[in-house]
């Protein structure tokens, strides 16, 4: 069968109007493309998958090893810096040495750097005879062979003009003539007419454009607008509303917005490949390697069991996220606790997968880690990426194969296994798996839905548009392309290669190829021409294309033929040639006025819990809506994908510190300061890596050190002031339980002390020292003096105070516990005090529950706060005094209307 082939540089790619890519002996071919056609006709064997990555890495085990030999070489510096991207750029350099025609020998007055790459090609012949060919190195057999075989070929039609051509395309196409192929340039477009856009093509094929007035014919419409997505969804409504209009769309880039938006509004699907690097199934390459390294990172990890799609269960991975979330490590107490529940309550129903189920987590968090600053043994990072790799398969095909980024995934590990197999190394650092994951870690491109039928024709690349088309949608008209070429060549080396007959393509050349390729959707195109500006482009602000700058500089003012989406305005200028999308106005839905009170129609509020908590009659006491939502609501903020708080987790890992320094009372009586600081050194080893890994992560060592001073110093104080005022430890964190008002609260007690029969409890803060102090002092420490009623025997009152770990202080009413206490009421009479604050809160706890028996649920915030006062007037004289203000750690701020 005589075979025609049209060629373009960009034919690789999807191509206008060429339906599919043979068709009646019909080929549209690029560079590759052509390559894998004279491979088949020649008999040549062609790579049935890409194998860049591992050409890179053996050039870099080339260029390593001369660089050995010679530390001085030209590209020493840039290769210390990073091996692999250095690697990359020689040889693309050395590739294009090679198609230009160089045989790499050594020769007579051979510049420097081109004297390396010589010595370091015939190097790679003798250590690497088995080195993956590239593209370079297949165009050079096919050459070599082409005149010994008859090709299929009659025509051979090129799009891109001969002389901006690279040689070896030129070469090609001599050796082609030769052998009797008609070898022609695609016809150039007809440039007639007087429309606008007429006007405008014409200015782009001539040396002196000049200047030229609109007539604003709708041939050239530019629409304006804020973001992608809202335009996206506006042309889609366009074309809804006009069957007719039946544009060619260069959609540049691969991102899906357009077809996704063409879908929803019920148009035929373009079928269009979209890559991204957000997909969550691709997000697991860069993830494995945490498991492999000490510290542990708990924001990877976080992010690996919040994944969609990953290789652990999905209940096991949302406890070990709530787990790691609200204590940063591996394997604490808590984390043996809440595994060992989880696996059991598998075992109680039966569950047919724990044995994989347990696979998979030992695989993952049973794992030997190795130390950051050493190195790892290849076979542990192939275990990981095998099973990967593996796993993506096995799971595409259990979904029925309705997941493409699977097999991506599977793809892409199955080359980091080969690209980690390939280092002749037996171990790797963290820097050096790194590079390998980063190099394969790509958006490859997806095509997520299926052409469909009566969808629109489109192209991504200006280059694809190689016939003339009525009509031209080019979306997202703005600056994606490369701006200039550099040649990476000195004067005196261009010189050298001109001289001995290597026909680089030059700069100058390509740079002309890019111009010529920017303009041809314009050429091509006769009757209408759309181009849409967005001003945000996938999150980011973009510039115009460089096409825009050619209209402005031809027409000047080009408002009569550009219309703002956002601003509503030019959309006369073309409503006589589209029906529009009509705008339909939202009405602005406030949360509504803020109340302070919600009427409900049934007293389930009053309905007492099993148990109160003294955190939860504070809120009840001061914020009651806060109150109903979380313990009677059960609303709850997740803690996926939230590591907790830097506050939070040093007051949490100093809270279980003290617990451990006092779990044996006996042990600190004979510490002296060396002793009590040790202890926190050892502890705090063992703590920061189960429960605080945060801090051992890099960058962090100023603050954990900072930490641990603070510690030290605290811990140090605390244990004086408790051997000096005779106190003895009777437990931590120790468990109060009694009745208030009729109902059961619960507590519990950092830390409870004695001496003489009588008791003192201490509440470790973090830090807060001026807001306990005012709590004392406005007599607001509530928690205390009902830790001190419940606190056994109830007869005797139990003495308080604060203890603040992040200076070192015990805050009290007075000093009768602690002689070293910071003291704000030396004079009060502690049991009057006390009972003054029990009587109001009881009183304070009978009003509240009276208020939810007739169904009234306070809404106290600033902005109710007159509402309220005028509600209450005088009645509330023997109750605890009400906040003028926010409740703090408000999770519940958009249900009262405070956030809208």
């Amino acid at each position: 069968m005589d075979v025609t082939v049209f060629f373009g540089l960009s034919f690789d790619d999807r191509v206008a109007h060429s339906g599919k890519e043979t068709s009646g002996g019909r080929f549209y071919v690029g560079p590759e493309k052509l390559m894998r056609l004279f491979e088949k006709w020649l008999g040549l064997v062609h790579p049935n998958r890409d194998i860049e990555h591992l050409r890179i890495e053996q050039y870099r085990q080339a260029l390593l090893a001369f660089k050995e030999e010679n530390p001085e070489v030209f590209y020493a510096a840039s290769f210390d810096v990073s091996q692999f991207a250095t690697s990359h750029e020689l040889l693309k350099r050395r590739d294009e040495l090679l198609l230009a025609g160089w045989d790499f020998s050594l020769k007579d007055g051979l510049p420097s750097r081109l004297k390396v790459l010589a010595l370091i090609e015939a190097s790679v012949d003798q250590q690497y005879p088995e080195i993956n060919k590239g593209f370079a190195d297949r165009f050079r057999n096919v050459l070599n062979v082409l005149e010994d075989y008859r090709l299929p070929i009659v025509d051979f039609w090129h799009h891109e003009p001969e002389e901006l051509l690279p040689g070896y395309l030129r070469n090609l196409f001599w050796k082609l003539k030769k052998k009797g192929v008609s070898v022609r340039r695609i016809a150039s477009p007809d440039l007639s007419g007087d429309s606008d856009l007429a006007v405008f093509r014409r200015s782009l094929e001539s040396q002196q454009p000049g200047k030229a007035s609109l007539s604003a014919d709708k041939s050239l419409i530019i629409i304006k607008g804020k973001t992608e997505s809202s335009m996206a969804t506006w042309l889609a409504n366009l074309l809804r509303n006009n069957q007719d209009f039946r544009p060619m769309c260069l959609v540049p880039g691969k991102s899906g917005t357009l077809d996704n938006a063409f879908i929803q509004e019920g148009l035929p699907g373009m079928g269009m490949q979209s890559a991204s690097l957000a997909r969550p199934s691709l997000q697991i390459l860069k993830l494995l390697p945490a498991f492999l390294w000490k510290p542990t990172d708990p924001f990877k990890i976080l992010e690996f069991v919040s994944l969609a799609v990953k290789p652990l269960e999905e209940e096991l991975s949302r406890r070990i996220a709530e787990q790691i979330s609200e204590k940063p490590g591996i394997d604490g107490d808590g984390w043996r606790f809440m595994i060992r529940q989880y696996f059991t309550e598998l075992e109680e129903k039966g569950h047919n997968g724990i044995k994989s189920i347990r696979s998979q987590y030992q695989m993952w968090f049973g794992r030997h880690r190795y130390d950051a600053n050493q190195k790892v043994p290849k076979t542990e990072v192939l275990e990981l990426y095998s099973y990967l790799r593996d796993w993506a398969l096995d799971i595409f095909e259990e979904q029925g194969g309705g997941n493409p980024t699977l097999i991506v995934l599977s793809e892409q590990a199955r080359r980091i296994c080969e690209l980690v197999e390939a280092q002749p190394e037996a171990e790797l650092t963290n820097l050096q798996l790194e590079y390998i994951v980063r190099t394969i870690y790509q958006p490859a491109p997806l095509q997520i839905q299926q052409e469909q039928e009566g969808r629109l024709d489109f192209v991504r690349l200006p280059g694809t548009v190689h016939r003339d088309t009525d009509q031209l949608l080019w979306w997202n008209f703005t600056q994606n392309e490369q701006e200039h070429f550099f040649s990476p060549w000195y004067k005196h080396e261009n010189r050298w290669l001109s001289n001995n007959g290597i026909d680089l393509h030059a700069a100058s050349d390509k740079n002309a190829l890019l111009l010529w390729h920017r303009k041809q959707p314009v050429l091509r195109t006769r009757e209408q021409l759309i181009l849409v500006v967005p001003e945000i482009y996938e999150g980011s602000e973009v510039h115009p294309h460089p096409l825009l700058g050619n209209l402005e500089a031809l027409f000047g003012d080009l408002s009569p033929i550009t219309v703002n989406l956002d601003q509503a305005k030019g959309l006369e200028t073309i409503k006589d040639s589209f029906n529009l999308p009509g705008k339909v106005k939202l009405d602005k839905r406030r949360v509504g006025e803020k109340k302070a009170f919600l009427h409900l129609k049934s007293d389930a509020l009053a309905q007492q819990r099993e148990k109160e908590t003294i955190t939860g009659l504070e809120s009840l006491f001061y914020y009651p809506y806060k109150w109903a939502f979380q313990y009677k609501a059960k609303l709850r903020k997740s803690p996926i994908l939230s590591v907790v708080s830097d506050n939070r987790l040093l007051g949490n890992l100093a809270h279980r510190f003290f617990e451990i320094l006092f779990e044996n009372p006996s042990a600190i009586e004979g510490m002296n300061k060396a002793a009590v600081e040790r202890k926190v050194d050892e502890e705090m080893a063992k703590l920061l890596v189960r429960e605080g890994a945060v801090l051992l992560l890099y960058g962090r060592e100023p603050e954990r050190l900072a930490f641990i001073n603070k510690l030290k110093y605290a811990a140090w104080s605390l244990v004086t002031m408790v051997r000096s005022n005779g106190w003895t430890v009777v437990q931590t964190e120790k468990e109060l339980e009694g009745e208030f008002v009729g109902t059961e609260v619960k507590g519990r007690a950092d830390l409870v002390l004695e001496k003489d029969g009588s008791s003192a409890i201490v509440d470790i803060k973090w830090r807060g020292s001026s807001r306990r102090e005012r709590e004392l002092k406005n007599e607001e420490d509530l928690q205390l003096v009902l830790y001190a009623k419940l606190l056994p025997p109830e007869q005797d009152l139990a003495q308080t105070a604060y203890f603040v770990i992040e200076n070192g202080k015990m805050i009290a009413r007075n000093d009768s516990a602690f002689k070293e206490a910071v003291t704000v009421s030396p004079e009060a009479d502690l049991a009057g005090v006390n009972k003054r604050i029990l009587d109001r809160m009881e009183a304070t706890m009978k009003w509240r529950m009276e208020q939810l028996k007739q169904g009234i649920l306070e809404i106290r915030c600033r902005h109710t706060l007159a509402e309220l006062e005028e509600a209450y007037g005088e009645e509330q004289l023997e109750i605890l005094e009400m906040k003028d203000r926010d409740a703090p750690f408000d999770d519940y701020k958009v249900l009262i209307g405070l956030v809208e």
